[in-house]
């Protein structure tokens, strides 16, 4: 069955007529695979281009993360209808999908699907998935989706927190959500263990809506424990930083002077920076800044599940 490795051939991509046809395959493979490579730098450039623009934009940003197939397509598809691809197969999702989410008090939120994890992700993969993991380090904060239905959930997990820690992202908080409560043998007994977790850990169902405010809320409450408090005399022509202050963040206190706008409010470190140059407060006028620590790994799984 392997004889067509010892036929020689000539024409075409082939070298030369004395060479052999395993070499030839290995020559056209290592062709492909630098085609490929500079195809993802291509992709990681233009990714990377997308991000600096979404980042001029004032809106934090949620990741979803999870090992494949925990179900984030879905989530994202309930929480904002944007019809991503949802299948029950390994990596659906290659590409990532932002989606914009309206929160509490007007407020808004950019919430992006990442591809899903594995364990022991083959080295010639990684590459491939750089570009997406890339958008987790960017987030305002990470939303890790637990499929608690399936029987190795806590290995996923496990799988998940090395490489959340490898992109060296623990200092951006993060919400666990157990996903597919609702396919569980006993679902209130896993309500039941999420609810004795030491941590924030809130039972979801991205098919039936379960949970979904109580998620929306506890993102919305884990970006302002990272705002930043400012205090700026905004011109007048301005007027526009004022808003974003508004939609992003808490105004606190907001008068009007004869030279701008004074306004003290929390806002992300995004929309700080932006103001920093405004500031009343010296020590902020060189920038603004913040942020706020998160981590989490399962202890205590729901058995059976």
């Amino acid at each position: 069955m392997w004889s067509h490795l010892d036929r020689v051939g000539g024409g075409g991509q082939v070298k030369g007529t004395g060479e052999k046809q395993k070499e030839t395959d290995r020559r056209l493979l290592r062709d492909h695979a630098a085609q490929l490579r500079k195809e993802l730098d291509s992709v990681r450039t233009h990714r990377r281009n997308y991000r600096e623009r979404r980042n001029r934009m004032p809106i934090p940003t949620a990741a979803l993360v999870g090992y494949t197939n925990a179900g984030k397509s879905t989530l994202l598809n309930t929480l904002t209808q944007a019809g991503v691809l949802a299948e029950d197969k390994l990596f659906a999702t290659l590409d990532p999908t932002t989606r914009k989410v309206r929160l509490r008090g007007n407020k808004e939120i950019l919430v992006t699907d990442t591809v899903g994890f594995i364990q022991k992700l083959p080295t010639e993969l990684v590459a491939a998935f750089r570009a997406t993991l890339e958008e987790i380090q960017d987030a305002a904060v990470i939303v890790h989706v637990v499929d608690i239905s399936h029987p190795h959930a806590q290995a996923q997990s496990d799988a998940v927190g090395r490489v959340l820690k490898e992109l060296q992202v623990e200092h951006i908080p993060l919400v666990t959500a157990w996903n597919k409560v609702d396919l569980c043998p006993s679902p209130d007994e896993v309500r039941a263990v999420a609810a004795r977790r030491p941590d924030t850990t809130l039972c979801i169902s991205g098919a039936t809506g379960e949970g979904l405010p109580e998620l929306l809320a506890l993102v919305q409450t884990t970006l302002n424990t990272s705002l930043t408090e400012v205090e700026v005399c905004l011109p007048y022509a301005n007027g526009d930083l004022v808003d974003q202050m508004h939609t992003t963040g808490e105004v606190l206190e907001l008068r009007y002077a004869e030279d701008g706008v004074i306004v003290r409010a929390r806002v992300p470190a995004s929309v700080a920076g932006r103001v920093a140059q405004f500031s009343v407060r010296p020590e902020e006028r060189s920038g603004g800044g913040g942020g706020g620590g998160g981590g989490e790994q399962l202890q205590e799984m729901a058995a059976p599940v």
